[in-house]
């Protein structure tokens, strides 16, 4: 399995120079499923833009998703770094997996799942033109998909790629835990949210809103469970959003921006070496500065 990539804190500046740092890292582990997916897909992105002016801006991203019969898996770190003015940096990462599961009557679906967010901004020797901000969501619901035609079922769940807010059903079982950090201390927050057949069996949660090093962190743990009286096709969504963006002065976004090219973006996709050959991999990294 991939190792999650989180950087800690903002790199070490001089106490004269003015620094911005975001980081936005989330993940979602969804292991030990009661039932084998019968069908599973995914779909990885990430994306960056930087601009300086005489200055230095970094960004970076490294966003995984990984699937097997019976657990699935994603986590994704974005950082964003600029020094003095005239700079910007942004750095985006989202995910979708959605699997399918045929629940024979009288049986439940069922799975254990891990969920960790961390957040922070940073500004240093601030000169009052900077802005930084971090977000991040993460989220799964499972939904009774038995109504749709078997004719009409692959169709359906490759739309849910790429737009899962078209399934128009209510979910049987939800969980989500998101976070926003930004420098105007505005609308900062971090929450969790769970149907009641989510069980927590243990939830950590740690954040500072205030001043101009800021932080916010969880880690869920917990289980999901469904019974079904009868035969039902299901559905799972699980969903990863996050971005780091940094910016002097605050309307620096009109600077023209720089998109990555293709030689920094380092993918990798299909079977790792040593997994079996039901499991699926994708991973995407992406480092990228700017600036003299």
């Amino acid at each position: 399995m991939p190792t999650p990539s989180i950087a800690t804190s903002a790199p070490s500046v001089s106490p004269s120079q003015s620094v911005t740092f975001a980081l936005s890292y989330g993940d979602l582990f969804l292991t030990n499923f009661s039932q084998k997916f019968s069908s599973v897909d995914s779909d990885n992105q990430a994306n960056t833009s930087a601009s300086a002016d005489g200055t230095t801006a970094t960004v970076h991203n490294d966003a995984v998703v990984e699937t097997g019969e019976t657990e699935a898996l994603t986590f994704a770190t974005s950082s964003a770094y600029g020094e003095n003015k005239n700079y910007f940096g942004f750095a985006e990462t989202h995910a979708i997996i959605v699997g399918n599961f045929l629940v024979a009557p009288g049986n439940n679906l069922s799975f254990n799942f891990t969920s960790a967010l961390d957040l922070e901004t940073s500004i240093y020797a601030p000169q009052q033109i900077e802005s930084v901000s971090a977000v991040r969501d993460i989220s799964f619901s499972l939904y009774d998909t038995s109504d749709v035609p078997e004719r009409k079922l692959k169709d359906f769940l490759t739309n849910l790629l790429s737009d899962p807010n078209s399934i128009k059903k209510s979910r049987l079982v939800f969980f989500s835990v998101s976070g926003k950090l930004n420098s105007s201390g505005k609308d900062n927050f971090l929450k969790s949210q769970k149907s009641e057949n989510v069980t927590f069996s243990s939830e950590f949660k740690d954040s500072n809103f205030e001043g101009n090093q800021k932080f916010a962190s969880t880690l869920i743990r917990g289980s999901a469970k469904y019974s079904f009286n009868n035969q039902a096709n299901v559905t799972l969504i699980a969903l990863r959003t996050g971005e780091a963006r940094v910016a002097a002065p605050e309307s620096s976004r009109s600077l023209t921006l720089l998109s990555t090219p293709g030689s920094q973006v380092v993918p990798t996709e299909g079977r790792r070496p040593g997994a079996p050959s039901n499991r699926y991999s994708n991973r995407k990294v992406i480092t990228y500065t700017v600036g003299k």
